[in-house]
């Protein structure tokens, strides 16, 4: 018998050996680092030795991805009633990021890139509003009611952190179960007589009323159908007088704005070969809206060569979280968006932003929506000041939201959204300071408002123009847009871009 070349015996065992490789490899699945209960820690990233688990698929572990620890700063309180306050502040803002985790993990969506943004976002401010209590200044016997607060959180930190559905509940009826003197109790709950805590009726959030699919209308009327009536004694229209057009001086002006539109260099300064940077700013919904716009509109052979469309929009990053810090890690991201777009902030000439708010709002009318419209006059100044060649933003407001089957943004909260619109335009309309666009006027604060396309109707009850929404166009949650409901804002973008009398003249070419 004769033996086999030594080549050859080498390429059978380096397959061999290989194949073993590959096969080892199918149980390998990658965990999160443990929260630290005592050091304040940056979300955890992945650990760089991998563990064997062979039973557990990778879909059981947890999604986080790593996010920058947000800042969350609370003053020295001046006495005890401010101090009680700035707790009840950190109580509610943890309860709804706590509902907002509980939503997203309940309706994953493996497909949506924003998903696991969305839940790292969440995680990362409940733990940052767990460090500012640590480093809250404390007034005499302020350990008494700090305690317990600090405990639910830190309980719900490290659920949120685990993605443990189960542990958020908990963690959630502890949260609420916060009480914070009301006769100096010891900052728990008051007692029944079994000896077991209650929640204190001023701190529980009480749910909307959610029923999913059946919600096929909730009897509102669109903006753009309600005109000069009025609705809980607020009128209607986009503009003011109940109109769905801009008034003549302000449309002029933005006329005046989009002619100033025109291709730059890098360093903001005019160039034939330059580029006009078009940026999305907003959340998730937002971020998932725009991607399919940017398919559609890039694909159209009408788009001018010069405009470079960027999806600024990000999961997680709700009105509140953009309008408290002007360098939170949103602003970083999207600035690396733009220089892997060949862009520099100096390029930037045009936004369209989408909002809402994070957290609980259980707030009246009108004040409800009057927050979201202050949160978003921030948001706009804050891309004045990172985008100083920034012309226009157009704003719309959120589609249907009837068939929500949590607490992110159900009706009447998304039909309200438009109002906040609605008045932050106004206000811009009619000279208030803070959103000045005109340097004849004073300081810019702001770039020129104007809506962009209104995204509401009544669910499946047709609107003027015929616009409606089904279930089957959501998520599973009821919140999110789905794929048909994306690439019909996408289309009423592209209309709206192509069409509109201060957007066609820099979007489309040679206009």
């Amino acid at each position: 018998m004769t033996n086999s070349p030594p080549f050859l015996r080498q390429t059978v065992f380096l397959l061999i050996s290989c194949l073993w490789l590959v096969a080892c490899q199918q149980n390998v699945v990658v965990t999160p680092t443990a929260v630290s209960q005592t050091t304040a820690t940056a979300i955890p990233a992945p650990t760089d030795e991998p563990t064997t688990v062979p039973t557990a698929p990778p879909t059981a572990q947890p999604t986080i991805t790593p996010v920058s620890l947000p800042a969350v700063m609370l003053e020295p309180p001046r006495g005890r009633a401010e101090f009680i306050a700035q707790l009840q502040q950190v109580q509610t803002e943890v309860i709804g990021l706590v509902e907002t985790q509980q939503q997203l993990l309940a309706f994953p969506r493996p497909d949506d890139p924003e998903w696991a943004g969305d839940v790292a976002v969440q995680a990362a401010f409940i733990q940052a509003n767990r460090l500012a209590l640590e480093g809250l200044s404390l007034p005499a016997a302020g350990e008494n009611l700090l305690g317990p607060l600090e405990t639910a959180v830190l309980t719900c930190e490290e659920a949120a952190l685990a993605e443990n559905l189960d542990g958020l509940a908990s963690c959630l009826a502890e949260l609420q179960a916060v009480s914070f003197g009301r006769g100096g109790n010891g900052g728990t709950a008051p007692s029944t007589g079994s000896g077991q805590a209650v929640a204190n009726p001023e701190n529980v959030v009480i749910p909307i009323p959610l029923v999913g699919c059946t919600q096929t209308s909730v009897g509102f009327v669109p903006l753009t159908d309600l005109g000069a009536e009025l609705y809980m004694g607020q009128q209607g229209g986009l503009y003011p007088d109940g109109q769905n057009t801009p008034p003549a001086d302000h449309l002029a002006a933005g006329l005046a704005q989009a002619q100033a539109i025109q291709p730059l260099a890098a360093d903001g300064s005019p160039a034939a070969d330059g580029k006009i940077g078009f940026i999305s700013v907003g959340m998730s919904n937002a971020a998932l809206e725009f991607t399919a716009f940017l398919r559609l509109a890039n694909e159209d052979p009408a788009k001018n060569d010069s405009v470079v469309i960027v999806n600024g929009a990000q999961g997680g990053w709700t009105s509140n979280k953009l309008a408290e810090n002007p360098d939170a890690e949103y602003w970083q991201v999207l600035d690396q968006r733009l220089a892997d777009n060949g862009l520099t902030p100096a390029q930037v000439q045009v936004v369209w932003l989408k909002e809402a708010r994070g957290g609980v709002k259980n707030e009246p009318f009108p004040q409800e929506p009057q927050i979201l419209q202050a949160q978003l006059q921030s948001v706009v100044q804050i891309v004045q000041a990172r985008y100083p060649n920034v012309k226009i933003v157009y704003l719309s407001s959120r589609i249907y939201g009837g068939y929500a089957t949590g607490p992110l943004n159900p009706e009447p909260i998304a039909y309200h959204s438009g109002f906040a619109v609605k008045w932050l335009i106004e206000a811009q309309i009619t000279g208030e300071p803070p959103l000045n666009y005109d340097p004849a006027r004073g300081e810019v604060s702001a770039p020129w408002l104007a809506w962009g396309p209104y995204l509401w109707a009544d669910g499946q009850t047709p609107r003027g123009d015929g616009l409606t929404w089904a279930c089957n166009e959501f998520a599973d949650d009821g919140t999110h847009p789905g794929d048909p409901a994306r690439d019909k804002v996408a289309a009423m973008l592209l209309d709206f871009f192509k069409t509109d009398e201060t957007a066609r003249m820099w979007f489309l070419e040679g206009e």
